[in-house]
């Protein structure tokens, strides 16, 4: 009975106001939608490949790519070719997978129209903006289409949505970051709902060539997180998105969202790209402690895990340090990025994916 009163005292969804993922959609390596990546998980397939096509250069060629870049359907969007043409590929899909996520949380897209909902894209380096500065054709429209900021403006624009709108830029925890700002915007009453997005593309060689130089790619191309063969990730592409909405208004519930907290490492001798174990243990801990749950509920732990020297070592050891000492059970873990690679910016809607 004492332990059924702790649970409650943290799982507010009888209230109904905790935040859920009521709708969810998106494309993955070699998954379609979110029932062919269930199915590709669940069969253990390895969706990294070398026979994606994007170019025959090898630092590495293994890479996680998914399908139908070019195909958009205007006239259901009710955009004209030129229009949708201006429109960076990623822009395009945020767009048809927010109208697929809606759809998914059982609500009539047009009953948002109007409505104060926010947009929040996470997102970094736009490989396909490059067009901008190539385009020996321009009209004054590309510089419309190829901004990080068109992702979310888009799609307020096309569901005539009023929240706030905004792409936000915080390297390979983008995802993740525009998760919190949604959830902070609906729980200070800035909105009722959110739509949440990320989308990460690869096109260009030489910024593989980029990651490679930098030591933060596998040689041979696989993601071997928290292995002693581990030796680097392999990129990857994600397109996905989720409506964000109170447990009472809600249809379907995927997920419950009870809670968020970010930090920052802040200086590290080291150099600014290596993760600080005290500062992720600092995170976990003051997280857990501020929400008062039970780590013994805890089961299953999904990492970020990129099978980086530099990376993995110190995830773990934070996450041994503050939710094994006292365990009396194994804590099972896990990193997604074994079978997808590493999706950067939109990494955490591949992990969102995978457990919701």
């Amino acid at each position: 009975m004492e332990g059924k009163e702790t649970v409650e005292s943290w799982n507010d969804i009888h209230s109904g106001e905790t935040i859920v993922i009521s709708g969810i959609a998106g494309r993955f390596p070699h998954s379609d939608n979110m029932n062919q990546l269930r199915e590709n998980l669940f069969n253990k397939t390895d969706l990294v490949r070398s026979d994606h096509n994007r170019w025959k250069i090898e630092f590495p060629k293994r890479m996680g790519t998914i399908n139908n870049l070019k195909k958009f359907d205007t006239e259901f969007f009710g955009l004209s070719f030129d229009q949708a043409h201006i429109l960076v590929p990623e822009t395009r899909m945020l767009l048809e997978h927010t109208y697929e996520a809606i759809i998914d949380a059982g609500i009539n897209p047009n009953q948002l129209k109007g409505k104060n909902t926010a947009v929040i894209i996470g997102s970094s380096i736009i490989e396909s903006q490059v067009t901008i500065f190539e385009d020996i054709q321009c009209n004054g429209m590309t510089i419309i289409g190829t901004p990080k900021s068109t992702m979310a403006n888009m799609i307020s624009h096309y569901f005539d949505l009023k929240g706030p709108s905004y792409t936000v830029d915080t390297a390979c925890s983008s995802s993740i970051h525009a998760m919190a700002i949604a959830y902070d915007c609906i729980m200070s009453g800035k909105c009722e709902d959110a739509i949440v997005g990320s989308a990460q593309l690869s096109f260009y060689a030489n910024l593989n060539l980029q990651f490679a130089r930098l030591g933060v790619l596998s040689p041979d191309g696989y993601c071997r997180p928290f292995d002693s063969a581990a030796n680097g990730y392999a990129r990857s592409e994600t397109v996905a998105v989720v409506y964000l909405q109170k447990a009472k208004n809600a249809k379907r519930i995927y997920a419950m969202f009870p809670y968020i907290k970010l930090n920052c490492d802040g200086y590290k001798q080291e150099g600014i790209t290596y993760p600080s174990s005290q500062m992720q243990y600092n995170l976990l801990k003051e997280f857990y402690e501020e929400y008062k749950i039970p780590l013994s509920y805890l089961d299953y732990v999904e990492a970020h895990g990129t099978a980086t020297i530099a990376g993995d070592p110190p995830e773990i050891d934070a996450i041994y340090n503050v939710m094994c000492k006292t365990r009396d059970t194994p804590l099972m873990i896990g990193s997604v990025k074994s079978n997808l690679g590493h999706a950067e910016s939109a990494s955490g809607f591949d992990q969102i994916a995978k457990v919701k």
